[in-house]
Order: C-alpha cells, then structure tokens, then sequence
C-alpha cells in the first residue's frame, strides 16, 4: 500500500474541511461540484456512523499530518467492524434497484484521503493567497509531480494571471480525480522577471548521464514563454445522469472538480452568517448583523459580490406582513448587480436602516423601509422570495421628497 505523506496542513485548510456538514450518498453524483465546499460524502456510505467514523480518521489525519498507511491502518478495522467493506448487495435508493457495488477498499480510502487534502489544501491556498496579495498578487499554474499529465494541463502550465481574475475561479487546481497540479504565488518583481526570461519547460525532454547512458531524473534547461492571458476555453456539456443537471465545463476540467474550494468556502460561510442569524432572537440578530457589516466581510463582499450576508432584522409585524419565514434580510448579489451603484459606506448602515426605519409595506411580497441620515432620506427596499420565503434587499437609494411622499401614499405602514 502506497504511503502518502502529507505533513499536517496549514489552519485555513484544516478548517475549510471542518466546517463541511455529513452527507450521504449513493452515487458520487449525488454531491456535486460547489456542494463540496460544505457537505462531506463518501459515495455507498449511507449511515452517518460510517461517514463519522471516515471523516473523523481524516481530521486527524489532516491535523497531525499522518501518511496514508496511517489512516487508512486506524480507519479500515473500524469500517470493516461495521461491514462497511468489500463487495457487497446494495439497493439504490433513487431507483430502488439491488446493485452489486464496492464499499470499503485500499483503493478507494487512498481516494479519499487524497481528494480530502487536497481540496483542503487548495482552500487554505487560496484563503492565504486573499490576505497577501498585496505583494505577491500573482499565481502561476504549475503541474505537479504526477508521471502522466492531462493533455488540457499541460497547455495551462505556465499560465501567470493576477490572483482574483476570473480563471481561477474554475481552474484552481486540483482540476480532477488524482489531479496533482498547483499554484505557487508570486511577487510583481518575479512576474516581471518571468515574463522577461521565461520559464522551465514543464515537459521538456530528461537528462541523459553521458556516462552510463541512463536518465538523470532532471529536466534539461528548455525555457518557455509564460501566458499573460487566460488559455482559450474549449466548453464541453456533461449531463449528471443522477440529478439531470447539465453542466458547462472547460474540457479538462473533471466537473466534480471544476470549481474553486476556497471560493466556494467563504461563499458558504457567509450565507451560514444569514443563516444563524434567523435563528436566534432578534435583539440577538441585530448585534450580529451589525458585527458583520461593520467588518472586513463586508468590504470583502463588496469587492467581489459572492453568497450572502445578512444586512438587517426586520420587526415581527413587518415579518409577518410579508408572510416571510425569516426575519433577516439578506444582500445578495443580485443587489449589487442591479441598479444605482451603492458605496460600502452605505451599505454599513443598512442595520439601522432596517431595524430603526418606518416601514411600508408595498405588496404581499414588498417591503420598503425609509430612514433619514443627515438630511437625506434613504429607502431600503426588501423582497420576499416565494420559493424560499426569505428575504432580499432589492434596491438602496437616496429619495427625494416627492418620492418620499409617493412612497408613503401607495403603501401601508407597519407599526412594531
């Protein structure tokens, strides 16, 4: 059995897999794609005992930085106690066939630790690469120490672009099962250089000891040009035969993989913020949403619209008139991508705005709070949404007083 060592991984990553809830699943087409960044599967695991007992092998396997013969020695007996093991008779809960399939097994567990890693590995990358890119704003791809490349990666190699161009939003390696391709960050005086010179030739042809005849294990000094601009994307279709999803992918790209762990972790985690704040009371809530959008989230969220952040806490009544499950109300980045251009500043007082204001409600589905700051009057218009019962900020705009007025009269006005 190969012996994978790892050494433990940095807190970011160790964190990223954490914070991932249980899941269970049949097929690994069950959970897809950006669902990694906070579900934990393992496909035929379906018992929560057997899943817990994996993932808590991983944790410590990951904390403590132990080698894969070392996991899988302390995980194997535990999964094979409980007959989580082998080739065995399952029946596929989606169509209620009886399938022969395998469970436990040498292979599969080097599959999971090593997908586990490195995905964590890949978000505690990119969670570091967000607070210093300041001095080292570029990322170049890189392939790693894998005998045989994916065609598609090889021609990324090489590939030099600033840390929040959209690319990487899709290419963040890995970039597919056994993918052991990464990204290294580099200075603005590096990439310079680079550019100037050029770079190893991943691929070039290996040294031969005139001597003996035989390969070095070294590559020979053959430069290559790095690419300043994004590879040409060649999009193919895969259909995710279990859930009837289409995906658009670049080919290369597994479409389980084709996503980037870090992104898609702070995506999750600010929507948890929206999410815990509905469920405590609301004088509560308030304290919490006022912390986040007094803090670096917020300006983070900004500059880069992704997931949800809680803005306010709407009354009980004004909750009630909307017939709205939740009491917070959620900026999204449909708010920001639509309409007048609004400053962070204003955003930051959007929990006084929609906690202190005089609410009007419009229609069963909305809401517009009015609230004067200075001289100026600011209406905060909020949506429910009818699938999910939740709440929207739709629009943040100063008024007038004629528009003040307009808005008074076509509305009813909610008193808590």
């Amino acid at each position: 059995m190969a012996n994978f060592s790892a050494g433990p991984v940095p807190r970011d990553a160790l964190d990223y897999f954490r914070d991932k809830d249980l899941r269970v699943g049949f097929d690994y087409r069950d959970v897809w794609g950006q669902e990694h960044a906070h579900a934990f599967t393992v496909a035929k695991a379906m018992k929560l005992d057997i899943l817990d007992d994996i993932r808590a092998g991983l944790d410590e396997a990951l904390a403590e930085g132990k080698t894969f013969r070392d996991f899988a020695a302390e995980v194997k007996p535990k999964l094979q106690k409980k007959g989580w093991w082998g080739v065995k008779e399952l029946i596929d809960p989606e169509t209620g066939e009886r399938e022969e399939v395998q469970l436990g097994s040498p292979r599969r567990l080097k599959t999971i630790y090593q997908s586990n890693l490195r995905s964590a590995r890949a978000a505690g990358q990119w969670q570091r690469a967000q607070r210093t890119k300041e001095t080292l704003p570029f990322l170049l791809y890189e392939l790693g120490p894998s005998e045989n490349h994916r065609d598609e990666h090889v021609k990324w190699a090489g590939t030099l672009l600033p840390v929040d161009h959209p690319w990487w939003r899709d290419h963040m390696p890995p970039n597919g099962y056994g993918c052991k391709c990464r990204v290294r960050q580099v200075s603005r005086t590096e990439a310079e250089r680079m550019e100037r010179e050029g770079i190893q030739k991943p691929m070039a042809e290996l040294e031969i000891n005139p001597e003996t005849g035989l390969p070095t294990g070294r590559r020979q000094r053959q430069v290559m040009p790095v690419r300043r601009e994004p590879p040409p994307t060649e999009t193919v279709s895969y259909t995710n035969r279990r859930t009837g999803e289409i995906t658009q992918v670049d080919q290369g790209l597994h479409p389980a993989w084709s996503s980037n762990p870090g992104q898609d972790r702070v995506r999750v985690l600010r929507g948890q913020l929206a999410d815990k704040a509905d469920t405590v009371d609301q004088r509560l809530a308030r304290a919490t949403v006022r912390d986040v959008m007094a803090s670096p989230i917020l300006d983070e969220w900004a500059a880069k619209p992704a997931g949800e952040l809680p803005a306010g806490v709407i009354g009980r009544r004004a909750q009630q008139a909307l017939g709205a499950k939740s009491q917070v109300v959620r900026l999204t980045p449909a708010a920001a991508s639509g309409g007048r251009s609004v400053a962070v500043g204003d955003y930051r007082a959007l929990p006084e705005i929609l906690s202190a204001g005089e609410a009007i409600r419009q229609d069963d589905r909305t809401l517009v709070v009015l609230h004067q700051r200075g001289n100026q009057w600011w209406a905060a218009t909020v949506r429910r949404d009818d699938e999910a019962e939740k709440l929207a900020l739709e629009a943040l705009e100063p008024v007038s007083d004629e528009q003040l007025q307009q808005i008074r009269n076509r509305g009813e006005t909610i008193r808590d």
